[in-house]
């Protein structure tokens, strides 16, 4: 959507706003966005390998709150093999913003872990991308800092 800025009596600006409709409602690519992320989330509380294939794109890249980057080969053999498991996940403060085929999702999250036997409770901040391909939005790239408890 376009919203007009008016500068002083003479001058207007037009400014595009991502993700707005003429109504200041979702668009239908950040509603679309917005369940790929609830999608994802859910299946990594179940650790439903199946469906994390479909919401991940091939080449992503992830980037855990503690600096480990994994491609998603490796994401998934966490939860194949247990390594990994989330107790819960309680995200927050969740932005999309649409630029064409891409989206750009920034929020926050409180989680409860398991790694590797060890639980954690942990809150974070996370910026994502998702990448429209063939329809369907796919996680290209996560990246995760976490906060102070």
């Amino acid at each position: 959507m376009k919203r007009r800025l008016f500068l002083g009596s003479l001058l207007a600006l037009t400014v595009a706003v991502p993700g707005l409709t003429a109504q200041g409602a979702a668009s239908k690519d950040e509603r679309d966005v917005r369940k790929a992320e609830n999608d994802r989330f859910a299946a990594m509380l179940k650790a439903d390998v199946g469906a994390l294939d479909k919401l991940l794109a091939p080449d992503l890249i992830y980037t855990h709150g503690d600096g480990r980057v994994i491609d998603k080969a490796a994401f998934l053999s966490d939860f194949k093999t247990g390594a990994f498991k989330y107790v819960t996940i309680e995200p927050n403060d969740m932005k999309v913003r649409i630029y064409g085929d891409t989206a750009i999702v920034t929020g926050g999250a409180g989680m409860h872990v398991v790694n590797k036997g060890a639980p954690a409770q942990i809150k974070i901040r996370y910026t994502d991308v998702h990448v429209r391909r063939n329809g369907m939005w796919q996680m290209v790239a996560w990246e995760a800092t976490r906060l102070p408890q």
